[in-house]
């Protein structure tokens, strides 16, 4: 009996001691801990109560600043306008502000017009006068183009006489001349598409082209005289077609046929050069003899295969048989400036 209750007693021991947490019991732990959370949050509460009341405070001097301010920024500009609206308007009469706002005006309109102040001033006893001879801005100018005039021709600072005024202010009331666009004398073909023909490789002329000379020499002196000029080209132009057979006696044979003493044919040319210069020579053979001629020089040239019709140089593009090209040009001129040669007659 007695060691069934100790046993019982030391049991019970033991499951209270089971129940305990550092010698205290579970409700008392729990009392303990729930002490701790109020503690830790209201210390946490205290920090951001702190920290709001610090916002609070730096809020309401940021506020108490920008009313400072405001309140600053409106006295500045209650003293500037106390400064400057007086200085301008207030303390000036009526008539002062006027002829201010005047040369205001003026002097907007003298800068738009691109005269700076100081020629205004420069120039201001030349304007008076002006104005107190009644005389307009567009009278001005035309006295001003007169005294041009007058200058140019010297008729300004010398002693010459009112006649001599009177007549160079005639000339320069008369209109400008025009200077027309040059008109040049024109170009004669004479092409074997319209009948001038030669034989090939010859520079002899046919009767009938021979015939068509003569009539055209009329033609020719008129155009001369018309444009005053006193020298007539013949230039001879050949195609591009290549000359073979015997060699050429032009060096030799030029001036025997030019004063007459030998016909054309005996020239014989090797290349189209020489043969465009013998056509030339005959042509020139038969114009020198026409009466409506005398008095001009003719000179026979030769263009050769080089230069194609409308006087554009050939790129050898256009070989062979063209009777296009095979022509004579007839042009008129005014002679040289330069003194003749060893003697030579004009």
């Amino acid at each position: 009996m007695s060691e069934a209750g100790g046993t019982s007693v030391a049991f019970e021991r033991k499951g209270y001691g089971r129940g305990l947490i550092l010698g205290l019991t579970m409700a008392e732990t729990m009392l303990l801990l729930v002490f701790c959370l109020l503690l830790a949050a209201g210390a946490i509460i205290t920090k951001k109560q702190k920290e709001t009341d610090e916002a609070l405070r730096a809020g309401q001097s940021n506020k108490e600043n920008v009313q400072k301010l405001e309140a600053e920024n409106k006295r500045l500009l209650a003293q500037i306008k106390a400064v400057f609206q007086p200085s301008i308007r207030g303390t000036l009469p009526d008539e002062e502000w006027r002829e201010l706002v005047l040369a205001k005006d003026a002097v907007r309109s003298v800068k738009e017009a691109g005269i700076s102040l100081e020629e205004v001033v420069r120039n201001a006893p030349v304007a008076k006068v002006l104005a107190d001879k009644n005389i307009s801005v567009d009278q001005a100018k035309a006295m001003i183009d007169a005294a041009k005039v007058l200058k140019e021709f010297g008729y300004i600072g010398t002693d010459k006489g009112l006649q001599d005024l009177t007549d160079a202010l005639k000339k320069a009331a008369e209109p400008a001349q025009v200077t027309k666009p040059h008109d040049w004398p024109p170009i004669i073909s004479l092409s074997e598409l319209d009948g001038y023909n030669f034989d090939t490789g010859s520079a002899e002329l046919s009767v009938p082209f021979k015939t068509k000379l003569r009539d055209l020499s009329k033609t020719i002196a008129g155009t001369a005289t018309s444009y005053g000029v006193d020298v007539i080209e013949v230039i001879g132009h050949t195609d591009e077609q290549a000359m073979a057979g015997e060699s050429s006696n032009m060096d030799k044979g030029l001036q025997p046929v030019l004063s007459g003493k030998v016909e054309i044919g005996s020239l014989h040319p090797a290349d189209n050069a020489g043969l465009g210069l013998a056509r030339a020579i005959s042509v020139t053979s038969v114009l020198s003899d026409m009466p409506a001629l005398k008095g001009f020089t003719i000179l026979p040239m030769s263009g050769g295969q080089l230069i194609l019709p409308g006087d554009h140089l050939t790129d050898g593009a256009q070989m062979g048989d063209v009777r296009a090209r095979r022509r004579i040009e007839i042009r008129v001129r005014q002679r040289s400036k330069l003194a003749p040669v060893g003697g030579a007659k004009p």
